[in-house]
């Protein structure tokens, strides 16, 4: 109960800097509504975990802390996105590497290797980090060739729901270390429907294989609330 509650008013103060650049004290004190001693407790503790930082008579968010603004909502359980996956096709001359899941969702189905994009990721370097991690394969990366926004159903209520954006990289051999995420196995593209895959993965393989789309990759500079210089790459 008393987690919950420190939690709760934690995550009070977070939300007060969605709407505001800077705060002082006794103006979080007063939208929080909470003892002086409780709000310097709160306080103290984001400081010790550069959340936040005082500038001055200020509090703000630190650098850090700013990564969580557009996905606040999906961390307090307020509301849920669709999770961006990248599905990997890692392809050497006729063939294609599948894993067979050891967990949820589609365990024990075969599939294309896949897991989150980091933050500050692009696909060629999520895709040959994935593979690398998932196979210790030395891949080059090829192109993005799709992007499937996938809904998984249970009746009527939708469970899971990706975005999924599946790329293509060349395997520069075909000797593969199996890992923790499940067995790998090199299949021929040409037998992947005899094969007990994740559905929307083999329509990937038979329809997108050789398909490539171009998503571009844009910076634009933030100082103090102002933007600026939006550029491609």
């Amino acid at each position: 109960m008393v987690k919950a509650l420190i939690k709760k008013e934690r995550e009070q103060i977070f939300r007060l800097f969605l709407d505001n650049d800077k705060l002082k004290f006794n103006e979080i004190e007063k939208f929080l509504g909470i003892r002086s001693n409780m709000v310097s407790y709160h306080l103290e503790k984001m400081l010790q975990e550069c959340l936040l930082e005082k500038k001055g008579d200020y509090y703000v968010l630190t650098k850090n802390a700013e990564k969580y603004i557009p996905v606040f909502s999906n961390i307090t359980g307020e509301s849920m996105s669709p999770l961006a996956v990248v599905l990997v096709a890692v392809v050497n001359k006729d063939k294609i590497l599948l894993i067979k899941r050891n967990n949820r969702p589609y365990k024990d189905y075969w599939g294309l290797i896949g897991g989150k994009i980091l933050f500050g990721e692009n696909f060629e370097r999520a895709s040959e980090r994935l593979t690398s991690i998932r196979s210790k394969l030395d891949c080059s990366f090829v192109s993005v060739n799709s992007v499937l926004h996938e809904h998984v159903k249970n009746g009527d209520e939708i469970i899971h729901d990706f975005m999924l954006f599946f790329t293509k990289v060349r395997s520069k051999g075909l000797n593969f270390v199996d890992g923790k995420y499940g067995k790998l196995k090199w299949f021929n593209i040409k037998d992947i429907s005899k094969v007990k895959i994740i559905p929307s993965d083999k329509w990937l393989i038979v329809n997108k294989l050789n398909s490539k789309v171009k998503i571009k990759e844009g910076f634009m500079k933030e100082s103090n609330g102002r933007l600026s210089r939006f550029n491609f790459s």
